[in-house]
């Protein structure tokens, strides 16, 4: 059955007479999910507004669920993860709720802090931070606040088994925006090639082995099922693959719409739909209008998801649309125990 809208355009409800849903995922084992948290470095990446922090959060959950200690980190300003707890995160890892930690990277700090390491007089590095030399340094200098957050991130990954307070099984960093994000794990190789010898050129290898070490780091993209966030995270995951040598472990794909109609149901919807269009003004012409768009939503969303799987090698896993316009962490445990799903009903269907 064709439909068109009021453009005069084939409407997308007819692609479902020819195509699969994939809503309901092939049969796949859970030791994904086990195999992803094994690991002690995990980035969460993502266009802008795909809900890296929501899945961050909720892969922290399903981590604490496995008697994990994680290590929730917010790199550059943003406090985005801090606002779900009522907390403001701060350099000092945090306790946010039980096996869960939180903590934000001061590249300031971290920047001033070296500079106290490798001075001897404490008079002198102080003079050094705070003066605006040091000021425009920090702001002026190429690559230096990713350089100091990345080498935040590698010492906590060297010495959170001997902090006072928590011993960090994983550290999960809610990352920048796609763009900012591929900077940061780009800049190791692109100094390394410029700085050949030396202290620095040491501390970057370090880090270049830590982020490229595919048992101890992970790469976690996210998306909406939509056109352009989908088509970013397949050209994020071939750079993953082939220019950072950080292979996605998985992809998550937010927001996507429960299937509530089967095909049989929609040919039935459309033909009351049908049957009403000379009554616009009556109430089940609107509610058939509210069904079919919900349909062609549900519809749209599985061509982009089609893409997904086809275009990648991972695990793919579909997180479902919450109705709510105030995500909290209630909300967010919901979507945790969604992702349990996959482990406690592997042969299932992920929605």
């Amino acid at each position: 059955m064709i439909v068109e809208d009021r453009g005069g355009r084939e409407d997308p409800i007819n692609s479902a007479e020819q195509e699969e849903d994939v809503s309901a995922d092939a049969a796949s084992s859970g030791a994904w999910l086990e195999d992803l948290l094994a690991r002690r470095l995990i980035f969460v990446m993502g266009k802008g507004g795909v809900g890296k922090t929501t899945i961050s959060i909720a892969l922290a959950n399903a981590a604490s669920r496995l008697k994990k200690k994680v290590l929730l980190v917010e790199l550059g300003d943003a406090d985005s993860v801090g606002s779900f707890y009522d907390q403001t995160l701060a350099e000092t890892p945090a306790r946010l709720s039980h096996g869960i930690w939180g903590a934000r990277v001061d590249a300031r700090a971290e920047l001033e802090a070296y500079v106290r390491a490798h001075i001897p007089s404490k008079f002198i590095a102080g003079k050094i931070s705070r003066s605006r030399l040091f000021d425009y340094l920090f702001e002026a200098a190429p690559g230096l606040k990713e350089v100091m957050s990345l080498g935040r991130l590698w010492r906590w990954e060297q010495e959170g088994p001997r902090l006072p307070n928590a011993s960090f099984d994983l550290m999960i960093v809610d990352a920048p925006a796609t763009g900012h994000a591929l900077s940061l794990l780009r800049l190791p190789d692109l100094l390394i090639k410029m700085i050949r010898v030396g202290p620095v050129a040491n501390q970057l290898r370090a880090v270049q082995h830590l982020l490229k070490n595919h048992q101890k780091t992970a790469v976690v993209l996210v998306t909406l099922a939509e056109e352009l966030p989908v088509n970013e995270t397949v050209e994020l995951y071939q750079m993953a693959e082939e220019t950072l040598d950080m292979p996605a472990a998985a992809i998550f794909i937010n927001c996507v719409y429960p299937d509530f109609f089967n095909r049989q149901d929609t040919r039935q919807i459309l033909s009351l739909k049908t049957s009403f269009q000379n009554r616009p003004a009556a109430p089940e012409h609107r509610i058939l209008a509210c069904v079919v768009n919900l349909i062609r939503r549900q519809i749209s969303q599985q061509k982009h998801i089609r893409k997904i799987h086809a275009k990648t090698n991972c695990h793919v896993h579909h997180m479902p649309y919450f109705f709510t316009n105030d995500m909290t962490l209630k909300e967010i445990e919901k979507l945790s125990l969604e992702i349990d799903r996959s482990v406690s009903n592997p042969s299932g269907n992920q929605l």
